[in-house]
């Protein structure tokens, strides 16, 4: 028997999610949520596949069920449309991040624990092969104790970017619920994720973070920030350092360097295919794939356990851990200090861009590093918080 599948939300990176639904014949499409169909480029196939299309989650449910409810819709819709479809008896996969705001975590609580459903966020390097079989090793101990971990994100965002919504870089919306938009919880939330993902004791669970610094900046007239640099510190010791940007002039990345005792990790998606490797001190090397070659990886694999009942290797708890950041960021630095008038440089595309921004990242990455560690001029002294995270429970 088929799987009935239910998306909501068609535009957007909904619109990847319907692409591939279309293509699939191993599913039941039982409909799509969505408030602007007209938007999307896909309208005419979904006519013609008699695709039924509903404005609200309600109309929906009033009629139909699904055994699988895909949520790809702005970030302050996240907690009510998972909680909705929950209850609705239909497992969710809700794009990343969970939620902006942790006040929302005892909701989804309530609802997974009564619905007896799963519930998998949509970072996509954890649902892929490479990044299951490297956790594994580390928790196997293959690689010793982490040292440290650093990522590069380097992914110019033009003006186009941000005014493609009415959410997009804001802070919350006119009724006050948390968006929280940036290049850290959205674009590149993915590459903070996987460095507490990698390290979690269970397939289910992150590293525990307790403290950050962090130095947040925008080129982008926006609420929030584009550029971050944040250096964070595991319950065990090991230190996690994250570099990204929308205001550079070139692409790069993502790219890390993962330190153990026993060996060190790398990978760069602008070299060698990006293959993650694996060096050990004894000589050692292990090719581990490309987490980035299918990003609807998790797509396959949350229908696949509609049917064969494996686990979820990121549910909604395993994706606290980032959300718990985000919300350290905000609730104890500002959104973000502007760079000085006299560094941003606008290019014809409208693309706001950082002089010589590239350089200062790598630096930065290169040695592990914050920008005013390294005395650059724009840059402000890093802030510091405490990252607030309960003690986290395997999921159903």
């Amino acid at each position: 028997m088929k799987q009935a599948v239910v998306l909501i939300g068609m535009n957007g990176y909904g619109e990847h999610y319907l692409d591939a639904l279309l293509k699939r014949e191993d599913i039941t499409f039982a409909g799509i949520v969505e408030i602007h169909p007209e938007k999307s480029r896909l309208l005419e196939q979904v006519k013609q596949r008699g695709i039924p299309i509903f404005s609200t989650l309600d109309v929906f449910y009033q009629n139909n069920q699904a055994d699988l409810a895909i949520i790809a819709t702005p970030i302050h819709l996240h907690t009510e449309q998972a909680i909705f479809t929950l209850r609705h008896g239909s497992n969710v996969l809700c794009e990343k991040p969970i939620f902006a705001d942790m006040r929302d975590q005892m909701k989804w609580e309530q609802a997974i624990s009564e619905s007896g459903k799963w519930a998998a966020i949509g970072f996509n390097w954890s649902f892929t092969a490479p990044i299951l079989e490297l956790k594994e090793d580390i928790r196997k101990g293959l690689y010793g104790k982490p040292q440290q971990m650093k990522t590069v994100v380097l992914w110019p965002r033009d003006e186009a970017y941000f005014t493609r919504s009415s959410w997009s870089g804001k802070l919350m919306t006119p009724d006050g619920r948390q968006i929280r938009d940036s290049v850290a919880n959205n674009a590149a939330a993915h590459f903070i994720h996987n460095m507490l993902f990698v390290l979690g004791h269970e397939l289910q669970e992150t590293a525990r973070v307790k403290r950050l610094e962090a130095e947040l900046y925008r080129a982008n007239d926006i609420e929030t920030f584009d550029t971050c640099a944040i250096r964070l510190q595991t319950d065990s010791g090991c230190e996690l350092l994250f570099y990204g940007s929308h205001a550079t002039a070139t692409e790069q990345g993502p790219q890390f360097l993962y330190t153990f005792e026993k060996g060190y990790i790398v990978y760069d998606c602008n070299l060698d295919q990006g293959i993650i490797t694996a060096y050990t001190k004894d000589g050692q090397e292990k090719i581990y794939g490309n987490p980035q070659a299918n990003h609807l990886d998790k797509l396959d694999y949350c229908i696949a356990a509609l049917t064969d009942g494996r686990d979820i290797p990121c549910t909604y708890e395993t994706a606290l851990g980032h959300a718990a950041i985000i919300e350290a960021l905000h609730q104890n630095i500002s959104a973000g200090e502007r760079f000085p008038e006299e560094a941003i440089k606008q290019t014809a595309g409208k693309l706001q861009t950082v002089i010589n921004l590239e350089q200062t990242m790598n630096a930065c990455f290169m040695s592990g590093k914050l920008p005013y560690e390294l005395q650059i001029p724009w840059s402000k002294p890093a802030k510091q918080a405490d990252v607030i995270l309960p003690i986290q429970k395997r999921s159903v």
